[in-house]
This record gives structure tokens, C-alpha cells and sequence, in this order.
């Protein structure tokens, strides 16, 4: 038996805190949907953007000094966040493993406590034992759990979701926290989501944890969000809008259509977003792959984009031509790409307005909100997202609007 969430499943009664919040991944997803959303974020340029958008953010900047009972978050019952995780997220780096097998100890003895006072006790335990590792993230990504007991030991009201992201290579972390959640009352489950599957016109992978309180029945299943487009890899066939049987057969459709589920929809690429730009082109990585410089990464403008990283300005634009064998070529070197059209391209409306410096490092660090209002439809079991909330997500707008960020800075280029 599945137990349903309190309080009822209606947006106005979530009200999310979001801890590392960023420039508003998240939190312009949750406003779009009518949810009430405050961030908590350290870094001035970051706030600048946000409070730019009209972003609620608190007061206090860091989320080590802030708690779940603090005045301004105390109302919150969904908990979210991507807390900092690279000093383990390096598959195969001997540090990094060591790292991963500290933070799961000290998870475990925040979690394994039945009152306040012993909560209170290992607390500060942990504290003292992160801030002699010489890697300061280690303890961050144990903020979330701080949060989590907190609201659950401290003002007796455990948050009704719980929505963490990070690099894939956070799974087994969300994992093992998963486990531990099952230990206090949550239903609760990690998975790796592709935001192509979204329809958002790059390939990001995000490691997400969902739990839901439901003590009754901790061993559920979580369901998380279903693709809705298909999925890119290198070689594959764009779908038509409609799919073709033919192609089917031949194996070359992303998946067939399961029984009550509708067909998805092909990825969405580039030339379907930066629509100010000639159709063909081609974007060159710069970085090469497989540790090879001369490698570089190439997709083009019928393809989703690669992931969008805070160097994104140095990706080169090359236009490409048809020849009369109905072949393409590069042609001429077009303009980089810019900070809206960087946003575009992780699915932020394209009047949002970037603010103060570093802005391309800002627009790679966050989460698509595509992606977050598919992710937060399904744990807060509202459905999945409609076309009428998803086109307004794409045609929102501050309520203030100024200069762009293209228009005043040049920092990043």
C-alpha cells in the first residue's frame, strides 16, 4: 500500500529551501510551477543573477551557518540541493575513493541517532573531523543529512521531500544516503537522468536522489521522471516528430512506445533554440576527448550540445555549407556562442538576466530547470510537467528587466 504525502499534493503547500542554490536552476523551475522557493548561496555574483530574476534567497550566505530551524527557512518542507562533491567524483583517483568511504561513515553517524541531544552530539563530532580533511567539500555534501536530522530531531517537522543532484559520479554517494534515509522514515532512491530525455537541447547527465516521507513504507518504489525525448548517442538517427514504423523495425528509433506510454519525442538540437543563428553549423569543443587535445569534441546543429561547462565561451562556431554532392563543409568561423544562447542551451529562458562576473561559469554550473521541473513534478507526485507549464517556462521574463549580460560584460570571453 502507497501512503500518500501530507499535506496534500497541491503547489502551494510545498515550500522549498535549496541549499547550494546557484543561479536558479531550481528555483525558476519551482516558481513556474507555483511553488515557494528560497535559496541559500554563497557567491556574490551568483545572488546578483538571482536577485535579477526576483529569486527569493536568504539573508545568510552559507549553508554550514544556516539550519532547518532558522527563522527564515523553518516553514520549508521540501529539501533541495547539489552541495560541492569533487573531491571524490574522480573514478580512480585513490584520494578521491578515500574520500567517498569518509563521507559514507560520516553519514551514517549523523543519521543513526533517535533524539535531538545525541543528533547534537555526533554533529559536532563530524565538524570537528571534516575541518582537519584537507578537502573543505567533504563536509559540505554531509549538509543536506545536518539539514535532514534538523528538521526531523530539532523542530520535530522532517521535510515531506528530499531532491539532491550532483556530477554522475555522485551515484554511489546518493546511494548509500538512500539507504540511510529508508533507516528514518523515507521512501528513497538515486538514479543518473539524461536531460536530453527532457527535451533539453544538450547531453548532461545528472546523478538525482529522490525521498519522500512515508515511514509507513520506507521500501517502496520512487518513481522518478519518465523520458519524454529521445535519448542522443554518437551516430544516432534524429526522429521524425511522428514515429516511423519502418525505422522501428530497423532499431533505429531511441525506444518503441511501452504499453500506455506515449511515444518520445525526438531530441531537441540546437538550430531548434538558437534560431538567430544560420541553420547548419558546428560547434567545436575546447577541450579534446579521450585526453587527446587534438580530439576535439564536434556536434552538429542537429544535435543537442555537449555539456555546457564555465568555459563555454571558448567553444568555437563554424557555419557549415552544402556541396554539390549534397555533402556539408565547414565554412567560415561564426561568432562564439553567447551567454543567452549558453543559457538556451541549458534550457534557462532566454530573457534571463545573467548578472556581475563569471557568468559562463555560472550558466555551467547549474541545473537545467527543464530538467529540475520534471525532476520535481515526479517527487512531489504532481505529474508530469504539461506543454502549457514547460512553454512557460520557456517564454518567462523578469518582472525588472535591464541590460543582458552580453551587453555589459566581457569577462568571460
Amino acid at each position: 500500500m502507497t501512503h500518500a504525502l501530507h499535506p496534500p499534493h497541491l503547489p502551494a503547500h510545498f515550500r522549498i529551501v535549496d541549499l547550494f542554490a546557484g543561479p536558479g536552476g531550481l528555483d525558476i523551475a519551482a516558481t513556474i510551477m507555483g511553488l515557494e522557493s528560497i535559496g541559500i548561496e554563497w557567491d556574490d555574483a551568483t545572488r546578483a543573477t538571482r536577485k535579477a530574476a526576483g529569486l527569493l534567497t536568504t539573508t545568510e550566505k552559507d549553508v554550514a551557518v544556516l539550519s532547518a530551524c532558522d527563522q527564515q527557512v523553518e516553514d520549508a518542507n521540501v529539501l533541495t540541493g547539489g552541495p560541492p562533491c569533487q573531491s571524490f567524483s574522480v573514478a580512480g583517483n585513490r584520494k578521491g575513493h578515500e574520500a567517498l568511504e569518509d563521507v559514507k561513515r560520516l553519514a551514517t553517524r549523523l543519521i543513526d541517532n533517535e533524539d535531538f541531544a545525541s543528533f547534537e552530539a555526533a554533529r559536532k563530532e563530524v565538524e570537528t573531523e571534516t575541518d582537519e580533511m584537507s578537502d573543505e567539500r567533504t563536509g559540505l555534501v554531509l549538509q543536506p543529512l545536518r539539514w535532514i536530522m534538523e528538521a526531523k530531531l530539532g523542530r520535530g517537522k522532517p521535510y515531506d521531500v528530499v531532491v539532491l543532484e550532483q556530477v554522475p559520479t555522485v551515484l554511489p554517494v546518493w546511494k548509500h544516503y538512500a539507504e540511510l534515509l529508508r533507516r528514518v522514515g523515507y521512501a528513497a532512491d538515486a538514479h543518473v537522468l539524461h536531460s536530453e530525455d527532457f527535451g533539453v537541447p544538450q547531453t548532461r547527465r545528472r546523478a538525482v536522489l529522490i525521498a519522500q516521507w512515508d515511514p509507513q513504507n520506507v521500501g517502496r518504489p520512487v518513481e522518478f521522471p519518465r523520458a519524454t525525448h529521445q535519448r542522443y548517442s554518437k551516430g544516432a538517427i534524429r526522429l521524425h516528430e511522428q514515429n516511423d514504423a519502418e525505422h522501428d523495425r530497423q532499431g533505429l528509433l531511441f525506444s518503441a512506445p511501452r504499453k500506455g506510454r506515449k511515444p518520445v519525442k525526438p531530441w531537441v538540437a540546437m538550430q531548434d533554440v538558437l534560431t538567430e543563428r544560420p541553420r547548419d553549423f558546428e560547434v567545436v569543443s575546447n577541450y579534446g576527448s579521450g585526453g587527446d587535445p587534438k580530439n576535439r569534441g564536434r556536434r552538429t546543429s542537429d544535435q543537442p550540445a555537449a555539456t555546457i561547462t564555465g568555459k563555454v565561451r571558448r567553444n568555437r562556431v563554424f557555419l557549415l555549407k552544402e556541396t554539390k554532392s549534397g555533402n556539408k563543409e565547414i565554412g567560415e568561423e561564426l561568432e562564439r556562442l553567447t551567454f543567452e544562447e549558453a543559457g538556451l542551451l541549458q534550457s534557462f529562458p532566454r530573457k534571463y538576466p545573467w548578472r556581475s562576473t563569471d557568468v559562463a561559469q555560472q550558466i555551467g554550473n547549474a541545473i537545467p530547470p527543464l530538467l529540475s521541473l520534471h525532476i520535481l513534478s515526479s517527487a512531489l507526485r504532481l505529474g508530469p510537467p504539461d506543454d502549457d507549464l514547460i512553454n512557460k517556462l520557456a517564454a518567462w521574463e523578469p518582472e525588472h528587466p535591464g541590460a543582458s549580460a552580453d551587453e555589459v560584460l566581457t569577462e568571460d570571453a
